[in-house]
């Protein structure tokens, strides 16, 4: 039987830890230069001969507010200058997958790392795309 992951035990695994362990999506390790993302698995998508992770950017009039996004967005950037935009992954499969917003029924550290290639943290839109797939 393979090992059940916690979302806080996935983070672990890549040497990090979630700032809180309810509402964080993203956690880095400035020691190490690791930032790790959660992604949803339904949401991975192969294009162009490649696996991506795309998030279009939210309406400026209906900002995203909640704390997980802009932990997100500034462990993003610091990928971004610090890593060069590359990000380790732990795979998380939604409960719903027409939530909103949606629950971890299930999570993995994914083996896959995959690098930024488009970044906008004023709208929250941004592009990874796997290393090595």
């Amino acid at each position: 039987m393979s090992k059940r992951w916690t979302h806080t035990s996935a983070f672990a695994h890549f040497g990090t830890k979630p700032r809180n362990v309810q509402w964080s999506w993203s956690a880095r390790n400035e020691e190490s230069r690791t930032v790790v993302v959660t992604f949803w698995q339904d949401q991975l998508v192969r294009r162009e001969g490649k696996l991506i992770y795309e998030r279009p950017g939210h309406d400026p009039l209906h900002p995203d507010t909640r704390p997980g996004f802009k932990e997100l967005m500034d462990n993003m950037a610091w990928s971004r200058d610090h890593c060069e935009g590359l990000l380790k992954i732990i795979v998380a499969i939604a409960r719903d997958r027409n939530a909103e917003p949606r629950s971890i029924q299930e999570c993995f550290p994914s083996k896959m790392s995959m690098r930024l290639t488009h970044l906008d943290t004023e709208s929250g839109a941004f592009r990874a795309e796997a290393e090595g797939l």
